[in-house]
């Protein structure tokens, strides 16, 4: 049925078009019981590894996936279903999704070097 069709893409362009917006909120699930227990110096320690870290993975799946989501364009490759429909268009919110991911990362560790811990 071509509404359950539509249904799964959508979940793919709410996911990743929302996930820096959750991140700016700070709405991700995190494992801070460790991190609390740290003084400040070792929280803002964990606060820039884990920008790093964040800017890394996203950079890497922001790159691997438009390489894919570009191939996906150029082979003009469809979607079998109800509604064939080019791959890349639902593959697209992913780069997206990912390089915004990069930009709230990035300015979370410029905030994080930045801030003072009293």
């Amino acid at each position: 049925m071509w509404t359950v069709e539509i249904s799964e893409y959508l979940q793919i362009y709410f996911v990743f078009l929302s996930a820096a917006w959750v991140l700016r909120k700070k709405g991700h699930v995190t494992l801070d019981i460790a991190v609390k227990n740290l003084g400040p110096t070792g929280r803002k320690v964990c606060a820039v590894a884990k920008g790093i870290l964040g800017i890394l993975v996203t950079t890497t799946l922001c790159i691997t996936s438009t390489m894919i989501t570009y191939e996906q364009m150029v082979l003009k490759i469809s979607v079998i279903g109800a509604l064939e429909l080019p791959k890349w268009l639902i593959l697209a919110p992913i780069p997206l999704g990912m390089f915004l991911l990069v930009i709230e990362f990035s300015l979370t560790l410029i905030n994080d070097i930045r801030r003072r811990d009293n």
